[in-house]
């Protein structure tokens, strides 16, 4: 039988006038409704233009996600044995925390040199002059940690999984790049000599700049893909099932010049194919990984999902959009995918059928309008019911489409940098949305 799931990031839910966590409260309308899984966007403080893709760190949580009102158990024996086993990383978070106020909030690498550079006298001066604000720091993220765990067994408990996402690729300014430069391909002056994107596509005529740093597979293999395996470690602690974004760049990603105004003129450079997923499922087993396998998806890529046997993603807007039936179109999802209506990076179904209606588009979009009788007012539940009916193993509904909601509550536009991310949902209108009907389907 299909999974039903929901897409709802937490960042997106209004707090004002909040009493009762709405995480424990949204888990039990969950069950009621029994909805199996609950997918959430990176759950890392977000960086430039406020993405999640972009964030801070890659390790960190971000506080401002989790309700006030959740209270925790905690203590300082406890914190101190934290602090020690997360210590490879959350120093470093803190530390740089610290550096980015002292320093207008600029990018690392246009720091000072000695705080660009890790001078070790130079951090270790202001380790003892911040110390109190460092440990505060290092606290939050003990809290985050625990109240994510808190949430995480109450979902599990009623029978609910949680659903992770992992940017393929880190923020250049970041904890991550900031204090392990060797793992990244950096010039002399610390600034990336290539960044990361995607070529023209489906979202743009011009491609996407990402702005991340590539990362230098020769290190990460010397060192075993420690940095990697512990990033999963972490992840694989938050969720029980972990996407991992743009899954092709481990076969090769598009690589184009820093600084180029767009994505046209790069091209492929290799990536470290199977001795990275090794690595990777050494510390997570294939059945919880799921892979972006969206956009151009060459054979070796294909080969590769299929070894390790992992879920992929099918899209139905993407299925209806040329003359030729495809493999997201609803009559062709097999199983071993998870089935979405649209994924963050799409309109809400009721902005794309607008879209689509506009564009004059026909075949199939003409012949599933008809068959299904679509029009507006009908669209997100008829879209609903499709992706449930497919043969997918999982079905992840974005809650604007529950909600039945237009292009205003679009997430994000990719190629677009200014503008996302910044919905904003009332928790009673998420508990009145039409619950019963997911129940029922």
């Amino acid at each position: 039988m299909t999974k039903k799931g929901i897409l709802l990031h937490l960042a997106h839910v209004n707090r004002v006038n909040e009493k009762n966590p709405f995480e424990l409260e949204f888990i039990k309308t969950l069950r009621r409704a029994g909805v199996k899984i609950w997918q959430h966007l990176p759950v890392n403080p977000p960086g430039k233009y406020d993405s999640p893709y972009s964030a801070l760190s890659s390790f960190a949580g971000d506080i401002n996600l989790l309700s006030p009102n959740l209270i925790v158990d905690n203590s300082n024996e406890d914190f101190e044995k934290w602090k020690i086993k997360n210590s490879d990383w959350v120093f470093d978070w803190a530390l740089f925390n610290v550096l980015k106020t002292m320093n207008n909030n600029i990018e690392w690498f246009n720091w000072p040199a000695k705080f660009k550079n890790r001078n070790k006298s130079a951090l270790n001066e202001i380790c003892e002059v911040e110390k109190a604000h460092i440990n505060k720091l290092i606290k939050e993220q003990y809290v985050f940690d625990k109240k994510w765990t808190s949430i995480k067994n109450k979902a599990n408990a009623k029978g609910i999984s949680l659903f992770g996402d992992l940017p393929f690729y880190v923020a250049l300014d970041s904890a991550d790049v900031w204090a392990n430069p060797e793992l990244f391909d950096l010039d002399e002056k610390l600034k990336p000599r290539k960044i990361a994107g995607v070529p023209p596509d489906y979202f743009s005529k011009t491609g996407q700049i990402w702005e991340n740093p590539l990362y230098k597979w020769k290190e990460h293999k010397k060192e075993g893909y420690k940095w990697w395996q512990r990033r999963i470690e972490i992840n694989k602690k938050r969720f029980d099932l972990l996407r991992i974004d743009h899954f092709r760049a481990i076969v090769s990603g598009w690589c184009i010049e820093y600084g180029s105004e767009n994505a046209i003129n790069g091209y492929w450079r290799r990536g470290p194919g199977h001795e990275l997923l090794d690595k990777i499922t050494e510390v997570i087993p294939p059945r919880k990984l799921i892979a972006e396998d969206l956009g151009l998806i060459t054979k070796p890529v294909r080969k590769l999902i299929k070894k390790y046997n992992l879920m992929g993603m099918k899209v139905l807007q993407f299925g209806y959009n040329s003359d030729k039936i495809n493999e997201h179109h609803h009559t062709t999802i097999t199983k071993n995918n998870i089935c979405y209506i649209g994924s963050h990076d799409n309109n809400t179904a009721v902005g794309w059928y607008d879209e689509m209606v506009l564009n004059n588009k026909k075949t199939p979009f003409s012949s599933l309008l008809k068959k299904y009788n679509i029009d507006k007012s009908n669209c997100s539940k008829k879209m609903i019911e499709i992706a449930i009916n497919t043969n997918a193993n999982y079905v992840v509904i974005t809650i604007q489409d529950l909600m039945n909601l237009g292009s205003d509550y679009r997430i994000n536009i990719p190629g677009k940098n200014e503008g996302n991310w910044k919905i904003s949902l009332d928790q009673d209108d998420i508990f009145q949305a039409d619950w019963d009907f997911i129940m029922n389907l």
